[in-house]
């Protein structure tokens, strides 16, 4: 079934139930921060129902008590990560209507879910019909079908000039990347900061890229909590990466950029500006922000593992020994 179809399918059980009251958005890792942009839009737009995002282990040993057959659960795996399929499992035996959004067909999340969604994914991916996107697509599914949001048409129109904006942007930050890469190869410690919907950038390349695939340590910084402690921190040495974001949450990205400007001198900016992504509606540009951002990053992270000869593939624990 196709997104549209599934949202379709869903209202209509829940039009006989007491309606839509919930929709958790259930993960780990990389996975989740390409989910948070679908939660993110829900938490902005939604009038008449909550929604919320956390990690699937926690989700399975803590579930949450309003969990019944009036929610929506939105999980994502790649390739079935045991503990997301066990969280779909629980979401399905409290009667939930679950969307299990995995990398390829025959997954046990694919299995397990009521309702499955494919995502594009690997070296030829496409981005229009990434995670990240696959996810927007059911949040403004959900808004549109439940609510009649207002901006659904500018929405749809935005996934088809993705691919045309991450070509682009790949492009643009290639001189960008070799030079990030030369200047930071050898360097433990970065900070990444982000605010709104593009706060999953900043976590997949902390958590996913530097930390995952170039053991590096590497802290995900929301820009307006960088004032509420962490500044502290901020030194001439200190590396620093900076999404600044286009949207309402810009504001917090150009307080935290001024302060910069002043304090440190190693600070990478890459504004969603420059990436092309304002040829998408101002009205819905905001919530594609990590769609874009996520391989733009990767490159970057990418072409230091070219310098440092330590692949991103290469791992000491996962999928190693036990855990």
């Amino acid at each position: 079934m196709e997104i549209k179809e599934i949202i379709r399918d869903i209202k209509e059980n829940l039009d006989k139930s007491g309606g839509l009251k919930h929709v958790f958005f259930v993960a780990c890792g990389g996975s989740q921060a390409a989910i948070f942009s679908g939660h993110y839009l829900l938490s902005r737009e939604a009038r008449t129902f909550g929604t919320s995002i956390g990690n699937s282990n926690e989700f399975v040993h803590a579930t949450p008590a309003m969990l019944d057959e009036r929610c929506i659960v939105v999980l994502c795996s790649l390739n079935a990560t045991a503990e997301t399929v066990k969280a779909v499992q629980v979401a399905n035996e409290r009667g939930a209507h679950t969307i299990a959004m995995t990398g390829f067909p025959t997954t046990d999340m694919a299995k397990n879910g009521k309702y499955t969604v494919v995502y594009s994914n690997g070296s030829n991916q496409v981005y229009s019909q990434s995670n990240q996107s696959s996810a927007l697509r059911i949040g403004f599914e959900i808004l549109h079908q439940f609510e009649g949001y207002a901006h659904y048409d500018a929405a749809i129109d935005a996934f088809s000039k993705i691919d045309h904006i991450v070509k682009n942007a790949r492009k643009y930050i290639q001189r960008i990347a070799a030079k990030f890469a030369e200047e930071y190869k050898d360097d433990e410690v970065f900070y990444v900061m982000a605010s709104g919907p593009a706060y999953s950038t900043a976590y997949t390349m902390s958590y996913c890229h530097f930390m995952e695939m170039q053991w590096k340590h590497a802290v995900p910084m929301h820009s307006g909590e960088y004032f509420h402690g962490p500044f502290e921190t901020t030194d001439k040495n200190l590396p620093i990466i900076l999404f600044l974001s286009e949207g309402r949450t810009r504001p917090l990205d150009e307080r935290a950029l001024t302060f910069l400007h002043k304090y440190a001198q190693r600070v990478t900016v890459i504004d969603a500006k420059e990436l092309g992504i304002n040829i998408i509606d101002d009205r819905v540009a905001e919530y594609f922000q990590s769609a874009v951002m996520i391989p733009v990053e990767r490159d970057m992270v990418s072409r230091m593992a070219e310098l440092r000869n330590h692949s991103m593939d290469r791992r000491r624990y996962m999928w190693k020994v036990e855990y």
